[in-house]
């Protein structure tokens, strides 16, 4: 049963990764996203070193080095700057795809979108999905503004708040997951402290206190907003959005300081921030399969990888590399099969992470520090998905 054509619903990080693998495939795609494309500096992700692999295949990664940045230490800290630990990331090898690296997450949609456009990719925005029906032959959308468009298959590609999921699966939901974040963008050129100078040359750093955690990177080796910073704190109860989505943003760094002792270079280091995104922090539950019929989903749309996991980005563009690959080799019902077969204890045993150590609840330092603090989760680290098996 040959694919003619995959819809792709959202023009984020899985769904154009999942474009350009279905063009290597020899698969012709066409993606469709609500919003034309818009740069927003303030967010920046981890990709570990399986997802830096998929940007490998992807062709992209003289271009992804250009614009992320590697460390080679993480430094754990208390609120008022004292050193409690630093660990070798293991960054074992030289070679710039066998490491973990941090950057804007607007760098790298928007290499992943130029690769994508000079492989021919039609992308189209103002394509707000609002219903898709699934015939014997075809799967056809239909979007908010009047128009359609009929595939053989649907790739839901569109996050959290997926419309394909919503659907295909009415009883699946969106769920709190007991943390709220923020996240904030600075420049070290701004910076006095010793700090900027530890994170120019390899260093990143965790500071933390009781239902505190706070990372600090760079995300960028020249561009002006050079320093990205991440702030979860776990809480049992939703927070209301007037006292953190709509809180004002010199309120958010008064209390954010005040709240948790924060002193020193890190206190410079927030009242110096150019800007913040307040969060609070979802989950997808009550979801059957990855596929039904013609429609599969992946990354957020999926499974919602909790962002306090460092795995998000990663994880959604493994998804993008095995959905590709399978349909490569299968019929869209093998390969529906075979994704969610292959790829379901990998994508558990991330999610697992938050269970046995969720960063967001930090540390009680009370009784000193325990090394034991990290103990606990297991998972493969050395993953690798590979694009062609006999590479």
């Amino acid at each position: 049963m040959s694919i003619k054509k995959v819809l792709i619903i959202g023009a984020g990080v899985s769904g154009l990764s999942t474009a350009i693998f279905l063009k290597k495939a020899g698969i012709k795609s066409e993606v469709f996203e609500t919003f034309p494309y818009t740069r927003v500096e303030e967010s920046s992700f981890r990709i570990n070193k399986s997802g830096v692999n998929i940007l490998n295949e992807l062709g992209v990664l003289d271009k992804i080095k250009k614009n992320s940045h590697s460390a080679d230490s993480l430094r754990l800290l208390t609120t008022n700057n004292n050193e409690l630990a630093k660990f070798n990331l293991m960054q074992r090898s030289s070679a710039f795809s066998d490491r973990s690296i941090f950057m804007k997450r607007s760098d790298l949609i928007e290499i992943l979108l130029d690769e994508a456009k000079q492989l021919g990719i039609t992308i189209n925005s103002h394509k707000k999905l609002i219903k898709l029906d699934q015939s014997e032959n075809s799967v056809t959308a239909y979007f908010e503004d009047g128009s359609n468009a009929e595939g053989s298959i649907i790739v839901g590609a569109d996050g959290l708040n997926s419309t394909v999921r919503k659907q295909i699966y009415s009883d699946s939901q969106v769920s709190y997951a007991k943390s709220w974040a923020l996240y904030g963008v600075a420049s070290l050129d701004d910076m006095k402290s010793e700090i900027a100078t530890d994170l120019e040359t390899g260093d990143e750093m965790i500071y933390v206190d009781q239902n505190f955690a706070l990372f600090l990177a760079k995300s960028h080796p020249t561009s002006d907003l050079n320093l990205s910073w991440q702030v979860s704190s776990y809480n049992e109860r939703k927070l209301p959005k007037q006292d953190h989505e709509l809180k004002n943003e010199d309120i958010i760094k008064k209390d954010l300081i005040t709240n948790f002792q924060i002193t020193g270079p890190l206190k410079e280091i927030i009242l110096k921030t150019k800007k913040i995104i307040p969060k609070q922090l979802h989950t997808v539950t009550n979801l059957p399969s990855f596929s039904k019929w013609r429609a599969v989903l992946i990354g957020d749309a999926a499974h919602g990888i909790n962002p306090n996991t460092g795995y998000g980005s990663t994880i959604a563009m493994e998804d993008a590399l095995y959905v590709a690959k399978m349909l490569k080799s299968y019929d869209f019902h093998d390969a529906f099969y075979f994704f969610e077969h292959d790829r379901k204890d990998r994508i558990q045993a991330i999610q697992q992470l938050v269970e046995t150590f969720d960063l967001s609840k930090g540390f009680d330092l009370s009784g000193g520090f325990d090394i034991g603090l990290f103990s606990g989760s297991t998972f493969d680290q050395n993953y690798k998905l590979k694009w062609n098996d006999q590479e």
